[in-house]
């Protein structure tokens, strides 16, 4: 009997099926040399898969690491990126590639290495090749109709040397922690170095301007950097900050004035829905005292805040602003400023998400406060105009518009017609003294904001502040506003 027969015979007797109707085997993905990817969303299961290949498809980002996130409007809030919804690339990538792309990438997933900047990740996808990524489908921006341009008083400044300028006893202290480097959106290298310029033309000593900036270092080549340069004297963390404001107050007198500025991710109670995210407790921490009007009723939302098992609790919670790693809470940022006892005037810009909680801890006489949201919402990234697309925001919201009150133009010429195509400068000097206030300033950028964060101010160190927009002009004597109205940078 010949093969042939004898293998026909097995399949009749046994029902075996014919050899050509045998299958080969499954091959799990990422196996084998013929394995086909499939391609799958960034998820947080997604991080598991160390050592294997994956195909990842997202969106990509430029703006503070190169990664690929779930949802390219979660880069718009000044909050820490929740854990699964973006994978840092590494390798090389396609010229032409913007943030916003919506993209598929392949690579190996790496956990990062222990010098890595990256350390703190759980994964990193490794990129052998820009063919391995993939543009499914570009963001398309609207034709730029005018060129940005720099507002004359920076454009005058430099011809200066910091030297150059006439030092004052003016103090400021400019600090943006990030969260770590895929949170470190370059808006915030972007405000402080505008605020940084801002400062020196109106008279502060480069040698008393305190820069802490991320892990102490200028950003690299970042997409939406804009042009120029800052000294930064350190990490951002509470250690350098502490030390800084001991110093100060070593050597500030009764009539200096002292600017501080914080610039990145806040954390707090978020009471409505936002975009993706819940209400919930977001980078705070609950406390058992606090201000009368901090009450967070576990019924109202549901949540088990104390986590002792039930919902039936009325709790406070401690804001905080994120170092480049851990967290700066009120109750210890407003312990460390009031080492500074003797100033004439202290201005407090606050930037991050939450930061209207900060102004009850850090009330106190000469002091004026004010933040680009309340308590319990977040503050968000400034839109360019449709004149002037930009695939990643450089500016904060009401730092942009803060920014273009004291310099009577926008930072970056942005917004140089109005609504009906005809010339519009920023004009935030309401009492037609010649000059803008600090109040008038922030009423301005109140005015302007085109998000959903509600900037509260105050300055009269008596519970309460100014939550809604108002009339700069003839603020009675020891009411909020009336300091603010008196005092210029």
């Amino acid at each position: 009997m010949n093969r042939s027969a004898a293998a026909l015979l097995c399949v009749l007797l046994l029902g075996l099926p014919a050899p050509n109707a045998w299958s080969a085997p499954k091959v799990p993905p990422g196996s084998g040399s013929g394995a086909v990817l499939q391609t799958v969303p960034v998820s947080l299961p997604v991080l598991s898969r160390i050592g294997q290949k994956v195909s990842l498809s997202g969106f990509y980002y430029g703006g503070s690491i190169p990664m690929v996130i779930d949802d390219i409007s979660r880069t718009d809030y000044n909050m820490e990126l929740p854990a699964g919804c973006f994978v840092p690339l590494s390798g090389p990538r396609p010229s032409g590639l913007k943030s916003g792309d919506r993209i598929t990438v392949s690579g190996m997933l790496e956990r990062p290495g222990k010098t890595s900047s990256l350390k703190n990740s759980p994964a990193v996808l490794k990129i052998s090749s820009p063919e391995n990524v993939r543009i499914i489908a570009p963001r398309i921006l609207p034709p730029a109709t005018m060129k940005p341009r720099k507002p004359e008083m920076l454009r005058r400044l430099e011809k200066y040397r910091p030297g150059d300028l006439v030092p004052g006893r003016k103090f400021a202290v400019l600090i943006a922690g990030g969260g770590g480097p895929e949170n470190n959106h370059i808006r915030y290298w972007n405000d402080l170095l505008t605020m940084y310029n801002i400062l020196l033309g109106r008279g502060f000593a480069a040698a008393d301007i305190f820069v802490f900036y991320a892990d102490g270092a200028p950003p690299g080549d970042v997409e939406g950097k804009i042009e120029g340069s800052m000294p930064v004297n350190g990490t951002a963390s509470r250690t350098n900050i502490q030390r800084c404001f001991r110093t100060i107050g070593t050597v500030s007198r009764d009539n200096d004035f002292i600017f501080i500025m914080t610039n990145d991710h806040g954390g707090g109670f978020l009471e409505v829905r936002t975009g993706s995210l819940d209400p919930g407790l977001y980078g705070g921490r609950v406390a058992s005292a606090g201000e009368a009007n901090d009450s967070i009723s576990e019924a109202q939302f549901s949540l088990d805040l104390n986590g002792d098992g039930d919902t039936t609790d009325v709790l406070r919670a401690d804001e905080s602003l994120n170092m480049w790693t851990g967290r700066y809470y009120d109750d210890d940022f407003a312990a460390d400023l009031n080492r500074i006892t003797r100033y004439g005037t202290m201005v407090i810009h606050l930037e991050q998400c939450f930061s209207g909680g900060f102004l009850d801890d850090l009330r106190a006489p000469r002091r004026i406060i004010f933040s680009a949201t309340s308590e319990q919402r977040v503050s968000r990234a400034h839109s360019a105009s449709p004149a002037n697309p930009q695939s990643v925001q450089p500016y904060n919201e009401i730092f942009y518009w803060f920014a273009a009150a004291l310099l009577g133009e926008t930072p970056d010429g942005d917004y140089a017609v109005d609504r009906n195509g005809a010339p519009w400068t920023p004009n935030a000097d309401y009492d037609g003294n010649g000059k803008v206030s600090v109040f008038e300033a922030f009423m301005f950028a109140r005015r302007m904001n085109l998000k959903d964060g509600l900037p509260w101010y105050e300055d009269d160190s008596r519970p309460g502040c100014i939550t809604v927009t108002v009339d700069t002009r003839n603020v009675p004597e020891g009411r909020d506003g009336w300091l603010g109205s008196r005092t210029f940078f």
